[in-house]
């Protein structure tokens, strides 16, 4: 009986977690209700409190979860023996893999930077410097070698990002309005992957 109280408490958790990604995704963090969050999870509004403790609070657990995720692999990519160029292509598919797994942080985080980042704290930025720093080892170990020019690690980490957001937005958005034509259709994933790898190493590799 223990374990299937436990068990139910973890699902209550994970329907609300992904109950509030859609809805934030959908809405916004101001306009987002928890009550909508409780009703699209099909659990007790209570339970949303007894889990995360705010609407906030939850809010953040939704960014962090993708923040974390990514931070976790590319520390694990720069630590990993092998030459910077391999490094880098491993970095771009994660990316497109952990937001591909997540289609609610695209637009919540596009939302977010544009607004000017008001609901995020310093433990989620703290999270975003450790995906930063991972980047910059690879940079760095690339420069090492001879095969990366100099370059500022932030920047070229904003050269990478952001089509990454837009090009989940826009599939989200197709995959909605049933757009056609050429020009619209989605993009498959290991495509876009390709054109990725392929920008990020032309961005950084020396002039021979």
């Amino acid at each position: 009986m223990v374990n299937k109280r436990r068990r139910s408490a973890r699902d209550s958790r994970a329907a609300l977690f992904r109950a509030a990604a859609r809805e934030f995704a959908d809405r916004g963090y101001d306009a987002a209700g928890t009550d909508r969050i409780a009703a699209r999870a099909r659990v007790n509004k209570a339970m949303l409190y007894y889990h995360f403790g705010s609407k906030r609070d939850l809010y953040l657990d939704v960014v962090r979860d993708m923040v974390a995720a990514l931070g976790g692999r590319i520390r694990a990519i720069a630590d990993a023996p092998g030459a910077a160029e391999p490094k880098l292509d491993a970095w771009i598919s994660a990316i497109v893999e952990e937001a591909a797994a997540r289609p609610w942080f695209p637009p919540i985080m596009l939302r977010e930077l544009a607004a000017g980042a008001p609901h995020v704290d310093a433990g989620t930025f703290q999270l975003m410097n450790a995906v930063l720093a991972g980047v910059r080892d690879v940079i760095a170990q690339g420069q090492r070698e001879g095969v990366f020019r100099d370059v500022d690690p932030l920047l070229a980490h904003l050269s990478i990002m952001p089509p990454v957001l837009l090009f989940f937005a826009r599939q989200r958005v197709l995959a909605a309005r049933r757009v056609h034509g050429s020009l619209a259709e989605p993009r498959p994933l290991d495509e876009f992957v390709r054109h990725m790898q392929t920008s990020a190493r032309g961005m950084l590799r020396k002039a021979s």
